[in-house]
């Protein structure tokens, strides 16, 4: 095995194991506080699980595929077990677009009308139905092997990932449909990211000239929120848009390069992978390891960002 492969597969693997956890210790916390600290519950809570469920689905999809292309047993998936990977793959990509667009709109207008929160739930079944339906054409349709020579690095899990760009993105209709809904919540996430910004600038404006040295310099939970959701925003439009930007190349581009391949496999992980720590950071209610260890030295510690 090449050097370049088994970086590969340790940046894969690495990524796998990192959003599995990180995601892991937030639906434990989540769950919780849904059932014995009700009264420490928020409105986004419900957006959070669900982002961390689909995130953990992905990881297991991303995990489970790079093992099996590590051991050598890239064809054993042969057509079905490629149809239900990328099946899978695709609807929990646009779940993440769809959930991640609700999170920052509903922080957006929640402000505005508090009443927002009874439109979590039906909005989250609308997205599972749609996407559950959207790819019903990847588990149906009849797809030719292909040949996966030796010149083709395994790793790429390149029999599943051209079975889509080949198959389905030479698809005009189907390109145009999953293309308009990309373009409609990328745009729902930037409007809604920057009334976001506009609003805390304001409020920076209008509170500066308050601040005393009496006044302890914390944000407060609402801002430290919205920067969580703003910075969770980011990463996403970067990590996809450079996915788009690759898959593009690989569709129209008459040379494949096996270092895109390699490229997007990475990019398409690296959300799931780090979302979850950017809300454990944010969230004084996950346990902080630094927290745990001081409570343990101290009986009775002050109160400090442990106990927010």
């Amino acid at each position: 095995m090449l050097l370049s492969e088994l970086i590969l597969i340790f940046v894969l693997l690495t990524q796998a194991w990192m959003g599995l956890l990180g995601n892991s210790v937030l639906l434990v916390v989540y769950s919780r506080i849904f059932i014995s600290q009700p009264n420490r519950r928020k409105p986004t809570d419900l957006i959070f699980t669900h982002l961390s469920t689909i995130n953990v689905v992905t990881m297991l999809i991303h995990g489970a595929t790079v093992l099996i292309f590590a051991t050598g047993i890239e064809n054993k998936l042969e057509d079905v077990g490629c149809h239900i990977i990328s099946y899978f793959r695709r609807v929990t990509r646009g779940l993440s677009i769809c959930t991640t667009c609700l999170l920052s709109v509903f922080q957006a207008i929640t402000r505005l009308k508090p009443q927002a929160t009874g439109c979590i739930t039906p909005s989250l079944v609308f997205f599972w139905i749609l996407h559950l339906s959207m790819y019903m054409n990847i588990l149906t349709a009849t797809i030719p092997t292909y040949n996966v020579t030796g010149t083709v690095n395994r790793l790429n899990i390149k029999y599943c990932s051209d079975m889509f760009l080949q198959k389905y993105l030479t698809n005009m209709a189907f390109v145009v449909v999953i293309t308009l809904r990309d373009v409609v919540f990328v745009l729902l996430m930037t409007w809604a990211s920057g009334d976001m910004v506009l609003v805390l600038y304001q409020h920076h404006i209008q509170v500066r000239h308050i601040h005393s040295t009496n006044l302890s310099p914390r944000s407060s939970p609402e801002t430290r929120a919205t920067c969580t959701i703003l910075l969770l925003v980011t990463c996403f439009v970067f990590f996809y848009s450079s996915n788009c930007i690759i898959i593009l190349s690989l569709t129209f581009l008459e040379y494949k390069d096996i270092r895109l391949t390699d490229a997007m496999t990475v990019l398409g992980a690296c959300y799931p992978a780090l979302c979850p720590w950017v809300l454990i950071s944010s969230d004084p209610r996950v346990p902080k390891p630094h927290c745990i260890l001081k409570k343990e030295r101290s009986p009775s510690p002050p109160l400090d960002l442990c106990d927010v």
